[in-house]
């Protein structure tokens, strides 16, 4: 009973030997095979960049001039082209209502404009002149008339 526990033992770390090198190996190409999706799609994201890059040079340096654009419509197609663009210069018209000399109870008139806007520098320098009246010195001229009296 011995000798067949020691080979079974035995057979079992040769089995788990084996499926650990069979991991490995999987892990390995699994790794392998990551690298090699990644290079792959920068590959192809480089090319993609390089074309859309290229086509925007292309675009830019190579656009035609109006003569070409032109040339290729017909004059059914000016015809149609103007009527498109009247109609819809005629929907994106804002609609202007023009009001002379004319109040209403929401804007403030003329005179209250100019009042609202002056009003409060008035008042400021008012109050600022009285302060400092009231907080200076008195002069020599007002002191002299006060012991003389």
């Amino acid at each position: 009973m011995g000798a067949s526990a020691r080979e079974i033992e035995r057979e079992i770390r040769e089995t788990r030997g084996r499926m650990d090198d069979n991991l490995t190996r999987l892990e390995d190409k699994a790794a392998t095979g990551a690298r090699r999706f990644g290079l792959i799609a920068a590959a192809v994201m480089g090319v993609a960049a390089v074309l859309v890059a290229g086509a925007i040079v292309y675009r830019r340096t190579h656009r035609p001039t109006l003569r070409d654009r032109l040339e290729g419509l017909s004059l059914a197609d000016l015809r149609s082209l103007a009527g498109e663009l009247t109609a819809n210069l005629k929907e994106r018209a804002p609609s202007v209502t023009v009001r002379v000399n004319e109040k209403t109870e929401a804007e403030p008139g003329t005179m209250q404009t100019i009042v609202g806007k002056v009003a409060p520098a008035l008042l400021g320098t008012a109050g600022s002149a009285l302060l400092n009246r009231l907080v200076a010195a008195p002069d020599d001229e007002q002191l002299a008339a006060a012991q003389a009296e």
